[in-house]
């Protein structure tokens, strides 16, 4: 055998071993370089005992072609979260917390990422659970050093995340105090690191949106659709690493939210078509769903009836394909707004009942009172005054049983006596339900709601 062949035969059998590959990923690499590496991982078994991590990683999504030491650790940390959190997850909010501070290999970064996202997941119908995962998330950023996996400072960043999603569950919690002393903790940690690393892991555009949910709460309007924009703009624009058009999608959905709490609707329904464009459903189907809902939603209460019929057996089968229970009482609710527009008035009536038990019986009150009060004016158009009356009395009823906020009582009061004295009107009661609407976002929600 000449020399050529046995250097050949050696290529052959010649595999990375895991010191090599250290020394591989130390250096300055391109995308092409990381392209080749994945496939000399991928068709070779020998280089797959050294790398496969890395090949696992990259066909997860954790990792991108453009990577090093650093991005290839926070992967490998936020694959191993899922594992560390069925280790917390069946113990009590105090076990947590104490198992967290005391075992060093709970100190992660991805964990601490994992729950944060699990707050957001859970805040809409676990108001205090969320607010126990993000603390949690907050206990795990400070018990990380710097250059644990991440660079100097880069750490501040993620305290920055932790502190905002702490925020945001105070907010859905009914408590603006302290949610804006969690943002103001979450700014001075944020700024102590872009100062040196910049935006270095995105979480800039998801802490703006976070604190923009705050400000439309505090019912400071402009504010919070200035940081939307400006978020919008950060995930179409800026650092290409960060460039995300489904999160910016996403963001305009809070948009539209922030703008129905203005009463701004044709506004609310442009920004909503907006966002369905750049949304990908395969990332997120219950967004889709969302997205779809609102619009239909918004159509009927801005009177585009025929609109809104055309897109109906699109978000019917939408919400058959991802949506709850809940999701199915929701749109039976604009199905019926829907055939009062379109003057089907003994469906909508019909169906205006149903919903208002269903909503009653999972103790939802703000919704039973806003459902009633759409009932209510298919009764005066009507002329059925005697009907109104009785509506009027159980919502009253009903609101003083459940202890709910004196404003939202107070509204109820001045429909009620309109009633009794038959001088109520149709734009009456939109005014209380729109009154009702702006106290029902500004309190904690009830489970289910």
């Amino acid at each position: 055998m000449g020399m050529a062949d046995q250097e050949r035969e050696g290529l052959e059998h010649s595999h990375l071993t895991p010191e090599e590959l250290d020394r591989l990923l130390a250096l300055d690499r391109t995308a092409e370089q990381n392209r080749n590496l994945f496939h000399q991982i991928a068709v070779c078994p020998g280089c797959r005992e050294a790398g496969g991590y890395l090949l696992d990683l990259f066909q997860s999504g954790d990792l991108s072609l453009r990577f090093g030491l650093v991005e290839i650790e926070l992967a490998r940390s936020r694959a191993e979260a899922p594992d560390l959190w069925l280790r917390l997850e069946p113990l009590s909010s105090e076990e947590r917390l104490r198992l967290v501070r005391s075992d060093p290999t709970l100190a992660s970064w991805g964990l601490c990422e994992l729950l944060c996202r699990e707050s957001s997941r859970v805040a809409p119908e676990e108001a205090v659970g969320s607010t126990h995962l993000a603390e949690l998330a907050v206990t795990v950023a400070d018990s990380l050093e710097d250059g644990g996996p991440a660079e100097d400072r880069w750490l501040y960043q993620l305290r920055a995340y932790a502190w905002a999603h702490l925020g945001n569950a105070h907010r859905n919690q009914g408590d603006l105090r302290g949610a804006d002393e969690a943002f103001n903790l979450s700014e001075q940690w944020y700024r102590a690191g872009e100062e040196s690393v910049g935006d270095s892991l995105g979480y800039g555009p998801a802490i703006l949106v976070l604190k923009a949910s705050l400000r439309s709460d505090q019912r400071r309007f402009m504010e919070a659709l200035a940081l939307v924009d400006q978020a919008v703009a950060e995930y179409l624009g800026g650092d290409p690493d960060c460039r995300d058009p489904h999160l910016a999608g996403r963001t305009l959905v809070t948009k539209s939210y922030i703008l129905n709490h203005t009463g701004e609707t044709e506004s609310t329904i442009s920004i909503l078509r907006e966002a369905e464009r750049l949304v990908d459903p395969t990332r997120d189907p219950r967004l889709l769903l969302c997205i779809r809902h609102n619009l239909l939603d918004n159509l009927t209460k801005a009177g585009r009836f025929e609109e809104a019929e055309a897109l109906l057996s699109e978000v019917r089968a939408c919400c058959q394909s991802v949506g709850t229970t809940l999701d199915a009482t929701r749109l039976r609710w604009v199905e019926a707004r829907l055939a009062a527009g379109l003057g089907r008035t003994e469906e909508a009536r019909r169906t205006f009942e149903e919903i208002r038990h269903e909503f009653t019986a999972r103790d939802m009150t703000y919704d039973t009172a806003l459902v009633t009060l759409e009932l209510a004016a298919l009764y005066i158009e009507e002329g059925r005054t005697s009907e109104v009356r009785d509506l009027a009395r159980e919502m009253i009823e009903v609101f003083r049983a459940q202890d709910v906020h004196r404003e939202a009582l107070a509204a109820l009061a001045v429909f009620h006596s309109a009633a009794v004295l038959e001088t109520v009107t149709v734009e009456l009661t939109r005014e209380i339900a729109a009154r009702l609407e702006r106290e029902r976002r500004q309190r904690p929600q009830a489970a289910g709601a």
